[in-house]
């Protein structure tokens, strides 16, 4: 795993993205961007993808096409809190345990089935 410093220069010169990377075998399954797929790749973050990924099968997420996921930590474990685009809550899932390295935990994007970076919109 890199380290957090390391994570963050790599994350922050993703401004956009020439790839949507398939996770997932089925087709209608979501996708990531280019610095997704290089965020779960320096953070050993597959399960934040899969997360996301799983929540869209509830009919209240699945319906909003924009949503806004963030992963903050606390005491070792974290809260991933799903957001419609105005800071209203349609997902909340408690983690006892993450070994995600950055401490300011992470924002990502979801809309068309794609799962991006902020910088990436």
């Amino acid at each position: 795993m890199d380290s957090p410093e390391s994570i963050r220069n790599v994350l922050g010169c993703c401004t956009g993205s020439e790839n949507y990377w398939k996770v997932f075998p089925n087709d209608g399954a979501p996708k990531i961007t280019d610095g997704v797929k290089a965020m779960v790749e320096m953070c050993g973050a597959f399960w934040l993808v899969t997360a996301v990924a799983s929540w869209q099968i509830k009919d209240r997420v699945r319906k909003e096409p924009f949503q806004v996921w963030k992963l903050a930590l606390d005491s070792g474990g974290a809260i991933l809190i799903g957001e419609d685009g105005n800071d209203k809550e349609i997902a909340r899932q408690e983690m006892e345990y993450t070994d995600f390295p950055l401490p300011e935990g992470i924002t990502l994007y979801f809309t068309d089935g794609i799962l991006l970076l902020p910088s990436e919109y």
